[in-house]
């Protein structure tokens, strides 16, 4: 009976409440925005306390982003792309180079291209480009996102590419654990298979520089420099074994639940208030509706990611 009584105090307008949901009053939006924030500055500080118990689970396989890639060429009337391992290798390199010098754009801070990855590795390429996903649960929502863009478009659906290497890399980046996926697009220049070379300065003199350039990106920051997560050289899953709660999923959890439970909140008091007509006085929608808005936007940053 006391927990059927706290559920009325909280959700349903009588008078106990001042005929409002309790969990609607001002005090109380202001208590879960406090904890709100707060969660995510105790699982900010247990990420470096506790990295085997707290850390970001991602579950990106590059052999589902290449599927996926392919399967928008496809309906767009265009070749599959093969799967290249030296593109492969070079787009796991980019991506602990990113981790590594604490940066997230096409460029490093020290000038480094992305080309640059092709070539050390000794890709020969005439063509080449670049996408870059991050904070994706899976590789669905990181192709899609790139496919609603333009420019990200307009890379997955050149003609001129006839190859592709996916690499997946987890790890901290400015602080903040994430997932980052690095989609390498390319054409050999000779038109058949990659030449392995060791010195990354002989390749360069015979290549010419790419036609498809990639996406335009901000002028990077330079940041601390991070130390990158190890990451596997097998072709499965990106997970982390030792991982039990990932930061990144149980904000965005948290933000859909309180979310959820307001609007919930907000319906019954609507539907209540005016079954019973009751008259109420300064009534605070609009700052409801802010405080809404405010979650429904983190809602929305996490579950889209970034892509550049």
């Amino acid at each position: 009976m006391k927990f059927i009584s706290l559920l009325r105090h909280l959700f349903i307008p009588h008078e106990s409440n001042n005929q409002k949901a309790k969990i609607l009053h001002p005090s109380s939006l202001g208590i879960i925005a406090i904890f709100f924030i707060g969660f995510q500055l105790v699982l900010n500080f247990g990420v470096k306390t506790l990295p085997q118990v707290l850390g970001y689970a991602a579950n990106i396989s590059p052999s589902e982003v290449i599927r996926l890639t392919n399967t928008q060429r496809n309906a767009n009337g265009l070749s599959t792309l093969s799967e290249n391992s030296t593109l492969d290798s070079a787009a796991l390199a980019k991506g602990n180079d990113m981790l590594a010098k604490g940066y997230w754009a096409h460029f490093a801070p020290d000038g480094t291209s992305p080309w640059s990855f092709f070539l050390n590795f000794g890709y020969r390429y005439r063509y080449a480009g670049e996408n870059l996903a991050r904070d994706f649960g899976d590789a669905s929502s990181a192709v899609n996102a790139w496919m609603n863009s333009p420019s990200h478009r307009e890379n997955i659906l050149n003609p001129n590419y006839r190859e592709i290497g996916i690499g997946v890399v987890e790890g901290n980046l400015a602080g903040v654990n994430t997932t980052i996926i690095v989609q390498f697009f390319g054409t050999p220049l000779s038109g058949g298979p990659a030449i392995k070379v060791a010195q990354a300065a002989t390749v360069k003199t015979g290549s010419p520089k790419p036609k498809a350039t990639p996406v335009p990106t901000l002028s990077p920051t330079p940041l601390a420099t991070l130390t990158p997560s190890p990451t596997p050289s097998t072709r499965k899953p990106m997970i982390a074994s030792f991982s039990f709660v990932s930061p990144f999923n149980s904000v965005k959890n948290l933000a859909l639940g309180i979310t959820g439970i307001l609007l919930l909140a907000l319906s019954i008091d609507l539907i209540v208030v005016r079954r019973r007509r009751i008259a109420r006085i300064g009534g605070r929608t609009l700052a409801h509706i802010a405080f809404f808005g405010m979650i429904l936007a983190v809602i929305l940053i996490l579950k889209a990611g970034q892509i550049i």
